[in-house]
């Protein structure tokens, strides 16, 4: 397998971007003329102006598993090509260690395969982190690296998009793509080869052999045990719908569920009878109060043919609808984020509406219809919601989208369709990671500039997060880029926080090996950059950074450089290139530029160095 050693940005799309884009602005407003190479003549200088020096960066990543490339073994001993989608991620410690454990992930393209099973699936294999080499490895087990997880028992999978994962090392799979599987015909179209009708044995803890056409045995939650590589238990009693993620509490009884479906998402509550044992319980659907400051949970009732059609149960009840729900994370028991993807062209919800269901509060603002049974919008952007689980309000935490949502630049942070949410802690800051989709369907969701180009990782700090508090996407740190046509999806931290599992799903297929299939990533050297943004911004409170005259802070940096007074600024290439111009801030990002000594200059002249390692 071919590993990687280098910075985790893809230059290769990012920096052209950024470069002609600003490039292109700086000519419109051109306040600043070209830079004499000369500027550090001792006899222009007689003293060299402050320098920021930019170390090279931490962050690494190791490619452990390539999707439709490396090899994986069946239950039978049989190998194959592994399949390709990887979504979610899993990560189960050995002995409790983070630096050696189980990685599990999902595969969302749905193929007929007769190695590895038709239908999605997932593989697990066993990697861990080699201090000499000081990157993370595939342990060579006696059944190869890769296995295939056996399905067989449950009726096979479907679409395995999203999931859960405890903190007692048990994984869930998603059974997500409800449009795909809604007949026998379709799943025949779609590749399945046994569309013979299913028993189910049992349901929420009773007997009950009942035979159901084979399409209605897919779209569930999948329990599936790490170390034998097999699926455990369908869990019919969750309800069948376009299952995306989820989140237990730390009673271990409580569920959180989401439902990806674009025409009435429905977030799901389920509670099992006893802890860890989620064979028997309840499941309810969430309705917000017609304030939107409250909100209730409905309860289905628990027989197996109300949970074949959960989410048209919990429209007939009143249930209030979203726009396509995808992950679901929560930082404590109390404040649980969900991404909400958004829809990249105009979506209709009569169907939901006219079954009883409701528009959630932040849609009929969007919707100059008002949330009436005509209503069709755009949710171009989508946006990351916030549950709180004592009063029951939903809200907006961040709205996707550029800056006032219009103004769209490279340059700028600009989410949009997030997707993946988990969460870690880097010296007592709380970081919420989150992954852009991609929808291209349509008004894309992504502005012309990046649609079908790239997706970005960022992270927000949610330390002292609560009910009302309202971030901006400029609080969010890009972390990672995404190469051409791909998502980002499945982050999961290590439980030490030191690595971050991820998966580069679908990428084009022009892309460089191996970005040119599906592949799961360890990323490392993340906390440096994370503990000195914190360290940084704590300093920047410091009066000492108020003294007379420009100023540039910290040194040495990382990924961006503030200035202590706000200003126009263009940075240079020494040997005069403008690089970037930014205006009316007191920080510049630098994380995007390659080694190398540059020159920022303000509009008032005043002139530093920075150097790029």
């Amino acid at each position: 397998m071919q590993k990687q050693k280098t910075k985790l940005f893809m230059k290769k799309i990012t920096l052209s971007l950024i470069v002609l884009a600003t490039a292109a602005f700086a000519q419109a407003q051109n306040v600043f003329p070209t830079l004499d190479v000369n500027i550090y003549d001792k006899s222009k200088f007689p003293t060299d102006p402050n320098t920021v020096v930019i170390p090279a960066s931490p962050l690494k990543y190791d490619v452990l598993f390539i999707g439709g490339t490396d090899t994986v073994t069946n239950h039978n001993g049989v190998k194959a090509l592994a399949k390709e989608w990887q979504d979610f991620t899993g990560y189960v410690p050995i002995n409790g260690r983070s630096d050696s454990g189980y990685v599990i992930v999902n595969h969302e393209m749905v193929t007929a395969d007769p190695v590895n099973g038709d239908g999605g699936g997932m593989t697990v294999f066993t990697a861990y982190y080699n201090q000499k080499t000081k990157s993370w490895e595939v342990k060579n087990d006696a059944q190869g690296k890769f296995r295939n997880v056996d399905f067989s028992n449950v009726g096979g999978t479907g679409a395995n998009c999203g999931g859960i994962q405890t903190n007692w090392g048990k994984v869930f799979t998603a059974e997500e793509w409800g449009d795909a599987f809604t007949s026998n015909k379709i799943l025949a179209a779609q590749g399945m080869t046994d569309t013979s009708n299913y028993t189910i044995k049992s349901f929420n803890g009773q007997t009950v052999n009942q035979s159901v056409e084979r399409y209605k045995n897919f779209q569930y939650m999948v329990e599936v045990d790490v170390k034998s590589a097999k699926a455990i238990r369908k869990n019919y009693n969750m309800g069948r719908y376009d299952h995306e993620g989820g989140w237990i509490a730390s009673d271990r009884k409580t569920v959180y569920l989401t439902d990806d479906y674009s025409s009435g998402a429905i977030f799901f509550k389920f509670v099992a009878d006893a802890p860890e044992d989620f064979s028997k319980g309840q499941l309810y659907a969430y309705k917000q109060s017609d304030d939107a400051q409250t909100g209730t949970w409905l309860p289905l009732s628990m027989d197996l043919n109300t949970m074949i059609s959960a989410r048209d149960a919990a429209f007939k009840l009143g249930a209030t609808i979203f726009m396509r729900l995808e992950w679901v994370e929560g930082i404590n028991d109390e404040i649980i984020f969900i991404a909400e993807t958004g829809r990249g062209k105009a979506q209709s919800v009569k169907s939901a509406l006219l079954k009883g269901a409701n528009l959630a509060s932040h849609l009929v603002q969007l919707d100059a219809n008002d949330g009436k049974l005509d209503s069709s919008f755009n949710d171009m952007w989508g946006r990351v919601l916030r549950f709180n689980v004592s009063s029951g309000k939903m809200e907006t935490a961040l709205d996707g989208g550029g800056l006032l949502g219009k103004d769209y630049k490279p340059t700028n942070n600009h989410l949009s369709s997030p997707d993946g949410l988990t969460h870690t802690v880097i010296n007592g800051r709380v970081y919420l990671s989150i992954q852009e989709d991609m929808n291209p369907s349509g008004m894309p969701a992504n502005p012309a500039q990046f649609a079908n180009v790239a997706c970005e990782n960022y992270m927000l700090d949610v330390t002292g997060d609560h009910e009302g508090l309202i971030y901006n996407i400029t609080d969010l740190k890009r972390f990672m880029v995404g190469p051409k046509g791909c998502e980002i999806t499945g982050g999961r931290f290590s439980p030490d926080g030191s690595t971050y599992f991820v998966n580069i799903q679908h990428p084009s297929t022009s892309n460089t090996f191996p970005f040119n299939h599906s592949v799961t990533l360890a990323v490392t050297g993340y906390k440096t950059i994370f503990n000195e943004s914190f360290k940084t911004q704590q300093a920047l409170k410091n009066s000492d950074f108020e003294k007379d005259g420009f100023q540039m802070f910290p040194n040495p940096a990382s990924r961006e450089v503030y200035f202590n007074t706000v200003t126009d600024a263009a940075l240079y290439s020494i040997d005069g290139k403008r690089i970037k111009v930014v205006r009316e801030t007191n920080v510049i990002d630098v994380a995007d530029l390659q080694a190398g000594t540059y020159v920022l200059k303000t509009a008032k002249g005043d002139t530093h160095k920075l150097i790029v390692q």
